[in-house]
């Protein structure tokens, strides 16, 4: 539930009007892979600081709260830590200390730990300003657009459509047993509980189901198929969409530059 509250958050704040928002979403979308390319390709900390410094430099601008973008990134990032945490001990390399039962932390591996982290925090930071600034129906155009396997870019339409769907009817669901007094969190037997939520999960499966068979019948006798191609508008790119894209490639090159001559 909390997640769905979240995911309706993100939608709001992703379809506000900012110089930001109203970037193409193939540009955002291309950007976005390549800050994450980059920062997964450079081991230089000053590289690492200087594009965390500009995603959060366009996390204001776009008026996007920086307090939700920063807790949303720490919130994702200790996935990411629990990977980081084993290299020191299967890194090969220099070893620093010498642990119980022969484990040994090596000084290559508090090195790769420490890079991966900051190539982690580069990554997320990206992908959470993407998710804010591009709405889900954006993002699903722009996998079309640039030629995305048509499946894939179905599944997304289709996964960005029902999702809040599927809460709605989870929320009367709960609702209805609300109105019989049902309170699964009361002094029950924990078989008890096990079992209403199996039920209730029978229930979403169920509906989905349902819903998914009106779905299809519905674009069948509108003559869709596996081979009908759905409409794109051929907007064109905007200046500001342009600049978008030409900054951060702008960066990258002085930076690589600046590695190059061994001034950072």
């Amino acid at each position: 539930m909390v997640g769905v509250e979240e995911l309706k958050k993100q939608d709001y704040l992703s379809n506000q009007d900012s110089i930001l928002h109203n970037i193409d979403g193939r540009i955002k979308l291309i950007t976005l892979v390549l800050i994450i390319v980059y920062a997964v390709s450079s081991q230089n900390n000053w590289v690492f600081l200087t594009l965390e410094v500009y995603l959060l430099l366009l996390v204001i601008i776009s008026g996007i709260p920086l307090k939700d973008a920063i807790i949303r990134v720490l919130l994702i990032l200790p996935f990411g830590f629990f990977i980081a945490i084993f290299q020191p001990f299967i890194h090969p390399g220099q070893i620093l200390y010498t642990l119980p039962l022969g484990i040994h932390v090596t000084l290559e591996g508090l090195q790769f730990a420490e890079l991966l982290m900051y190539r982690l925090t580069i990554s997320i930071t990206a992908i959470v300003l993407f998710s804010y600034i591009t709405p889900m129906n954006d993002i699903a155009t722009a996998f079309r657009k640039l030629h995305f396997p048509s499946e894939f870019a179905m599944i997304f339409s289709l996964f960005v459509r029902f999702i809040f769907l599927f809460y709605d009817e989870l929320s009367s669901i709960r609702q209805a047993q609300a109105s019989r007094c049902f309170d699964i969190s009361g002094n029950t037997p924990y078989k008890w509980r096990i079992k209403q939520v199996g039920n209730l999960f029978l229930m979403m499966f169920l509906k989905a189901y349902e819903r998914g068979e009106t779905v299809f019948n519905t674009m069948a006798s509108r003559g869709y198929n596996s081979e009908s191609t759905l409409y794109t508008s051929n907007d064109k790119i905007s200046t500001n969409s342009i600049l978008y894209i030409s900054i951060p490639i702008i960066i990258m090159i002085i930076l690589s530059v600046l590695q190059y001559i061994s001034i950072i």
